[in-house]
């Protein structure tokens, strides 16, 4: 079992001038690399609260890349029919170099459709072109040529620079469909998912559908199971209560209106409540790891049973940077008791 750290604030329109938005990620990032966990995880999120400091992954990823020495530098995810395969190939083996053959991309369509202000007219043929824009990206990682037109009109044919440190580097997909799973294992891709929201039973259907279609790949020669989970570890049950009740209302809140902004739902504030109310409770009763070290232990055992190879820890979900950084520790403990799982 390998552990690792997500971020996913929803806090992007806090602070302001003079304010270092980024300090709990530069902080966790010094901390961990000295740990048990294996890597750091930034998303792609568009125009919204929720998610918004998070806008390029490899940016940031760049920023990790020369302030770590160990652990991989992770996108969750490129939204890559937003983008340009020679783009994207570009910008990552940047990061590969930085951190010296450290860069991992999982890939995704996107969702939500005012992500593809970037790209309207990729919008409603994002599944459709996935795999052909994953097919260019790793002919241009490995070297390959791509025919494209100039500026004077004619084609020509390009490759991308810097080339990587490594010709192969680990791939992911990000989703949660029975098709996305699929999708990843016949890719023989890694694949990362969340547990918000979502059946125990039906997580290890997934898994169990992922492992029986796997096809090993250069870059991904086993299964790959990344499970992202909100992560507060603390001994003290009363310092947890405290932790959440000052963060999670906002968090959850900012995440259903990101989800009802594109399902168009017509939702009362009644109705929002309840949501919220359901998510803390699913949250404290065993969708997230927070708790005891001895309960979250448990769980990921749980976790580990029915496949899942890498815990996600998802730091940053509105609790006071401070007890966050105070639990780091306890997180590392926690990484360190349960690497062995699986074996």
């Amino acid at each position: 079992m390998d552990t690792s750290i997500f971020f996913f604030s929803a806090d992007a329109e806090a602070g302001g001038a003079g304010t270092d938005q980024y300090a709990l990620v530069k902080a966790v990032a010094a901390r961990i690399d000295d740990s048990a966990m294996c890597g750091l995880w930034t998303p792609e999120r568009h125009f919204h609260v929720f998610g918004g400091l998070y806008p390029n992954p490899s940016v940031l990823g760049a920023a990790l890349a020369v302030s770590t020495s160990r652990v991989a530098i992770r996108a969750g995810s490129v939204v890559l029919p937003l983008h340009d395969p020679v783009r994207v190939a570009e910008e990552w083996s940047v990061v590969d170099n930085l951190s010296a053959g450290r860069a991992e991309i999982a890939f995704s369509s996107g969702w939500h459709a005012n992500d593809f202000v970037l790209a309207p007219d990729a919008y409603e043929g994002r599944l459709a072109s996935l795999d052909d824009a994953m097919d260019r990206f790793t002919r241009l990682w490995q070297g390959g040529a791509e025919k494209r037109t100039d500026g004077n009109g004619d084609q020509i044919s390009v490759m991308t620079y810097p080339r990587p440190r490594r010709s192969e580097i680990p791939l992911w997909m990000s989703g949660q469909s029975d098709t996305t799973f699929v999708h990843a294992a016949r890719r023989g891709m890694g694949i990362v998912t969340n547990f918000t929201g979502r059946r125990f039973d039906d997580l290890e259907r997934r898994i169990t559908l992922y492992r029986s279609e796997f096809v090993p790949s250069g870059h991904t020669p086993e299964p790959r199971v990344g499970l992202m989970l909100h992560t507060y570890v603390n001994d003290d049950p009363h310092a947890v209560v405290e932790a959440l009740d000052s963060s999670y209302d906002a968090y959850i809140r900012r995440h259903l209106d990101l989800q009802l902004q594109n399902e168009a739902a017509d939702v009362t504030a009644a109705d929002l409540d309840d949501m919220v109310a359901t998510a803390k409770s699913r949250l404290r009763g065993g969708g997230g790891l927070v708790g005891d070290k001895a309960t979250c232990a448990e769980r990921i055992r749980r976790f580990a049973g029915i496949g899942v190879t890498e815990i996600a820890f998802l730091v940053d979900f509105g609790i006071d940077p401070e007890l966050v950084l105070e639990s780091l520790d306890d997180l590392d403990d926690l990484a360190s008791s349960v690497r062995g799982l699986g074996e």
